[in-house]
């Protein structure tokens, strides 16, 4: 919940507070405001109280509770680590920086491992491998089989994101804005790419999203970026939005959340900036918005859905990005990225509730609460099933009607 709330935080750093931050920070290699704790320097958080929540009426949709455990806890809360769902199995890192893996159909823990780093990016993989990054710079990865260690390589920085393994390969995202590529096989880095940060950004970084032969990334400066794959060269690089303002503060333009594609198109949005559709060959422009999300967008057949700053819910025209719907009754709720699950998008929430919404106009028909616990990571879909893991390590599936 702490990086999400941070997101909130930043709007209202009073300008004494926020000078005293910016002279903290240039003295990190890294860059970042909001690379600590916010009680360090005493952010105030956003004032506005979480809508209340209203009966859904009888006809309500009855999600089913199939089971739930719990990994603990993991310590670094911030980073908003996932679960990584694949041939039945379900990977979840959490307190004590241990890996498990459960079998999604009953929770049955089928193994578990502990490493002796802090654990502060994925959990991701693909093609029989499992990998984490950490605190200290290395990416673990392990068989998906028993969790006994396959390699681990060392990398420029601090991981924050790896994305799903294609075509052998893995891309790791480090604190210092350097994307790695590395070769499943041994851990060998086949190719790196970087970017400057911005001297103030939001802690963590969009996981990077892999495309056919494309490795799309968003950077802090506002840029989506394609590499090549296979050798990273950079195919294009496209703003998302231009930073803007006097200040650093009001200069954040960060593409943290979920990027999603779709056919021949991206989706993206950034903090204080927009979200757009960019083709995904050529990086041209195809439309943008002025809706600024940190939480990042999901897509399907013929929507864009994206949450906005204060949590509103947006559906947009996939071709021309219009206004299809907004859903109101869920603001100030610091609500995850959506997911879509059949006829309906789910969100999760501060206060541990799932939410159904309806693809079609955006109305409110069902709801689930997993936890006390805040929801920061987006649910996952399979199937019919909603996996949920919330910041307290609990992690719940939902069968939905």
């Amino acid at each position: 919940m702490l990086n999400k709330l941070y997101k909130y935080a930043v709007l209202t750093v009073v300008p004494a507070v926020f000078a005293c931050a910016l002279l903290l920070s240039s003295c990190s290699n890294t860059g970042g405001l909001l690379s600590k704790p916010k009680s360090w320097i005493g952010i105030e958080l956003d004032p506005k109280a979480p809508t209340e929540l209203t009966d859904l009426g009888a006809d309500r949709l009855r999600p089913k509770k199939l089971w739930s455990d719990s990994v603990g806890e993991p310590e670094m809360l911030y980073s908003e680590l996932r679960p990584y769902i694949a041939d039945g199995a379900v990977y979840l890192a959490g307190a004590d920086n241990r890996i498990e893996a459960w079998q999604l159909l009953d929770g049955k823990r089928i193994w578990s491992v502990k490493l002796q780093e802090t654990i502060s990016g994925g959990v991701n993989g693909g093609e029989e491998i499992l990998a984490v990054g950490t605190e200290g710079g290395w990416v673990v990865a392990l068989d998906t089989a028993d969790g006994k260690e396959k390699w681990r390589t060392p990398l420029s920085n601090e991981v924050l994101a790896l994305s799903q393994v294609r075509h052998g390969v893995i891309v790791a995202r480090t604190n210092d804005s350097t994307i790695h590529a590395l070769d499943i096989g041994d851990g060998s880095i086949a190719w790196r790419a970087s970017r400057t940060p911005p001297p103030l950004t939001l802690q963590g970084a969009s996981a990077p999203k892999v495309a056919g032969s494309a490795v799309l990334v968003g950077f802090d400066d506002g840029k989506l970026v394609a590499f090549s794959l296979l050798d990273g060269e950079e195919k294009w690089k496209t703003a998302v939005s231009f930073p803007s303002g006097r200040s650093e503060l009001e200069r954040i333009a960060d593409i943290d959340g979920d990027i999603a594609y779709l056919d021949d198109a991206v989706y993206a949005a950034n903090f204080n900036g927009r979200t757009v559709s960019i083709d995904i060959l050529t990086g041209r422009m195809r439309w943008a918005r002025d809706l600024p999300s940190h939480t990042g967008v999901a897509a399907d057949g013929s929507r864009v859905y994206i949450i906005g700053t204060n949590d509103s819910v947006w559906a947009l025209d996939q071709t021309t990005g219009a206004t299809l719907w907004r859903q109101d009754k869920l603001l100030y709720r610091i609500l995850t990225a959506p997911a879509a699950v059949g006829d309906y998008i789910v969100v999760g929430d501060g206060q541990g509730y799932v939410h159904w919404l309806s693809k079609k106009d955006g109305q409110l028909v069902g709801r689930h609460r997993v936890t006390r616990d805040a929801i920061s990571s987006v649910p996952v879909v399979v199937g019919q099933r909603v996996c949920v893991l919330a910041n307290n390590g609990s992690f719940t599936v939902l069968q939905q009607p």
